[in-house]
């Protein structure tokens, strides 16, 4: 992964757009020696959003279909309102 100083960003804007569009890789923007910022191209941006839906839609399926199981199974509890099910999430 590339990391630039951040006056060097101020200084080739147009240069390092070009790198970052270019690579796959992220590129690090530092201020005062820390992360300020990740630089990535726009390809990658939208897929790595795409997957992570994706991911997380697999994952609410899977929560879904443990509770379904679980309900059917008579495993599931009951809440006699949505105050005692909200502290019980709480817990």
């Amino acid at each position: 992964m590339k990391t630039i100083a951040i006056s060097e960003l101020r200084q080739h804007t147009a240069d390092v757009l070009a790198d970052v569009q270019a690579s796959e890789e992220p590129t690090v923007v530092l201020q005062r020696s820390r992360r300020a910022a990740y630089l990535v191209s726009p390809d990658r941006y939208e897929h790595d959003q795409a997957e992570l839906r994706t991911l997380r839609r697999a994952v609410f399926l899977t929560e879904v279909r443990e509770a379904e199981a679980e309900y059917a199974a008579g495993d599931a509890r009951t809440f006699d309102d949505i105050e005692h099910l909200i502290d019980e999430l709480k817990a």
